[in-house]
């Protein structure tokens, strides 16, 4: 599990991402708002993930960052639908509900509405700060060079 974030851009950052990874980003920043607002009691949902380190990043000692989490999954799945990927209606329908569902208790004061600061984990690296970045950049190039399946970053806009 990752949050591959090359800038403090999310914009940039999900562009930055081949379509595979793309996709994959936006289910994962799903997973990981649902565990974090299933530990707020606001979901009833598996948290086996409770203890993964970007589980736990984004958590915050209880303070968890949903709002920039969630900005991220946007700005993700804009990018992903610009390049012409698809998603059932079942998972729009639970996109929406999420939207929702932080929309309704986004002044309660739940969870920091700050930027999600820059977290790199990859083994047992753990980097916080702004060197987070390039060292994604690093890391996501070394996979393109290994990857079995090239890379596909074309983009086929809608129409629509």
């Amino acid at each position: 599990m990752q949050v591959f974030r090359v800038s403090p851009s999310h914009e940039v950052s999900a562009r930055y991402l081949d379509n595979r990874r793309l996709s994959k980003q936006v289910l994962e920043l799903y997973q990981i708002l649902r565990v974090n607002l299933s530990l707020l009691e606001l979901l009833d949902t598996n948290t086996r993930y409770r203890h993964h380190p970007i589980v736990n990043h984004i958590y915050n000692n209880g303070y968890p960052y949903i709002t920039d989490t969630f900005r991220f999954l946007m700005a993700c799945d804009e990018e992903h639908q610009r390049r012409g990927g698809k998603r059932s209606p079942q998972f729009r329908e639970d996109l929406e509900a999420l939207k929702q569902l932080i929309a309704d208790h986004s002044h309660v004061g739940l969870w920091s509405d700050d930027p999600l600061p820059p977290f790199y984990v990859f083994g047992e690296d753990k980097i916080y700060g702004n060197a987070a970045y390039d060292l994604y950049v690093q890391l996501l190039n070394d996979k393109w060079k290994n990857d079995t399946i090239a890379p596909r970053c074309g983009v086929r806009l809608r129409t629509d």
